[in-house]
């Protein structure tokens, strides 16, 4: 089960949008080793355990730890991408 906020976790500022450093921000959500990707392994793998419930609840912690990384990356893009044609 998850529960969104709407306040970000952390701030994220950017100090002048930059069009090419929001496509190296792209890479890191959706690229090989991106952030989806990392997420979407913990879930997996949080599925997959038996045993011990606490190994199966630190997985799913740490997938949604990487949903919210998703989030502010996102969010970073956005602001790289202001005024942008």
């Amino acid at each position: 089960m998850f529960h969104h906020s709407s306040k970000l976790q952390f701030p994220v500022r950017v100090e002048k949008p930059d069009p090419e450093f929001a496509m190296l921000l792209q890479q890191a959500i959706g690229g090989v080793e991106g952030e989806i990707r990392v997420a979407m392994q913990y879930f997996f793998q949080a599925m997959g355990a038996r045993g011990d419930v606490r190994i199966r609840d630190l997985l799913i912690s740490t997938a949604t730890e990487e949903l919210s990384h998703i989030e502010m990356l996102g969010y970073a893009v956005a602001l790289n991408l202001e005024g942008a044609p």
